[in-house]
């Protein structure tokens, strides 16, 4: 008796389904095969161009912005649309239907960007050996910078992902037409480049290279990067009921004490700046939640007691928490950079931490503070004032031009006093002008305290009927 023949699978029944099917769904577009077919015509010439006339050394340049152009900027932006598109066909509903959460629906869409540049990645191996047979390059430092590339362009596609959740298309295509128009693609390919000759990720190199510890750092911000990124995006297009505000939160503040506390201890600046990063990331995702009336996400805090009770004040959804979380990681910014550079630079700090409260207080007021979607309210809004201050800044500065009075109207606003703040001031005027930037700057955090006190207020039958749920 022969014996059934085994169906074939191309995925493992493991896998998750929504991964699968979008990542079925990439491989079998034409953009995929094009890119792909393209990249190793290209790569073919380079390689025998190269490998022909004994210059590998001034050919290196075109591998190099080939790949980095494929992996950090083509693959990714391929997902530009994705959330926004499921949303206008509404799909979302069909997929949470087959008991997908958001969370699933947003990673195997991000996974399969992800494995697709990890495939054309894998692809490019053949051209990095030829590249050290032909041209005596470091073989350990062209796949170092190989990964890089890779990995700052699944980091890149899950930005690209969350941005795809706003509905706006003119604002998506501001949103990445600016770091793009800026250089910041092309700054990071030579950056990437560069490291390919000079023992990058060697392990038997520590002048020129970097060693595990620091493989390590790269492997742990990237993969934060990634969580943030994509926890914002599922949390945009999950309903009210899913609880995701508390993981998002709890891990941007590890993140945060993390880096804040490795800048104590090493002294380093790129750690508080690391630090910085996560606040403002941690910041517009909270102020820009919409206060959360469903019982059941608050349901787990009064379970865990008094300090679940505790944790609700700060990891509750909603941006009335949002912003009672940035109050202290707002106050721990100021007190290291104080303790670190002195008066002046916690003065700016505080101004800084002041204009996500300004722009936040400002979309609290607006008629469109009850849409479903704050971001783009909240985007929108920082944009028109950073135009204004800009023209402001430029205004006081033309007034103080010639005299010897200081622009004290640039106290005002917290943007404009820390432009202020790069004037020349003598004798106490520093002190003085410093004093009232930061007397002018606490009005927005007390405003935007007296908003979320009534906003609270309000939500007082929603939090007994999850009090009552416990019991």
């Amino acid at each position: 008796m022969t014996s059934p023949i085994p169906a074939l699978s191309d995925f493992p029944d493991h896998l998750s389904p929504m991964v699968v099917k979008e990542l079925r769904q990439g491989l079998r577009t034409r953009a995929f095969g094009s890119v792909m077919l393209g990249l190793h015509v290209l790569l073919v010439l380079v390689t025998l161009l190269s490998g022909a006339a004994a210059n590998a050394e001034e050919t290196a340049w075109m591998l190099d912005s080939l790949a980095t152009l494929v992996l950090c900027l083509v693959l990714p932006l391929r997902v530009s649309a994705a959330l926004a598109d499921e949303v206008k066909h509404n799909t979302l509903d069909m997929l949470m239907l087959t008991r997908l959460s958001a969370g699933r629906i947003v990673f195997g869409k991000w996974a399969s960007v992800a494995c697709q540049s990890l495939l054309l990645a894998v692809s490019l191996m053949p051209y990095v050996v030829a590249r050290y047979v032909f041209g005596g390059t470091d073989l350990f430092g062209e796949l170092g910078a190989l990964g890089l590339k890779w990995l700052a362009g699944i980091v890149f596609a899950a930005v690209v992902l969350c941005l795809s959740s706003i509905r706006q298309p003119w604002l998506r295509m501001f949103i990445l037409a600016v770091p793009l128009f800026s250089g910041v693609v092309g700054i990071f390919g030579m950056a990437a480049s560069s490291f390919g000759g000079g023992g990058f990720f060697s392990p038997s190199s520590s002048s020129a290279g970097i060693g595990v510890l620091e493989v390590l750092i790269i492997l742990a911000v990237a993969v934060w990067a990634v969580f943030a990124f994509l926890s914002t995006a599922a949390s945009r297009i999950a309903p009210p009921a899913a609880p995701l505000s508390a993981l998002k939160r709890s891990v941007h503040l590890g993140a945060f004490l993390a880096s804040l506390g490795i800048a104590w201890v090493t002294g380093e600046e790129g750690w508080f700046a690391g630090a910085v990063v996560v606040a403002i990331v941690a910041a517009v995702d909270a102020l820009t939640e919409r206060v959360n009336e469903v019982p059941s996400v608050y349901e787990p805090f009064y379970r865990r007691g008094p300090l679940g009770r505790l944790a609700l004040w700060l990891l509750a959804p909603g941006w009335v928490t949002g912003f009672l979380l940035t109050l202290p990681m707002a106050a721990l910014l100021t007190l290291a950079a104080a303790l670190d550079s002195g008066w002046e630079e916690a003065v700016v700090t505080g101004l800084f931490c002041a204009c996500f409260w300004m722009v936040a207080a400002l979309v609290q007021m607006l008629p469109t503070r009850r849409s479903q979607d704050l971001l783009p309210v909240f985007i929108g809004t920082a944009l028109v004032l950073y135009i204004s201050t800009v023209m402001l800044t430029g205004f006081g500065f033309i007034l103080s031009k010639g005299t010897d009075t200081p622009p004290w109207l640039l106290c005002a606003i917290p943007l404009t006093a820390i432009g202020g703040l790069t004037n020349s001031f003598s004798g106490n005027e520093e002190m003085i002008f410093s004093s009232l930037s930061l007397a002018a700057a606490a009005v927005w955090p007390l405003l935007l305290a007296l908003m979320g006190a009534h906003a609270w207020r309000q939500l007082r039958p929603v939090r007994e009927e999850a009090r009552q749920l416990t019991a």
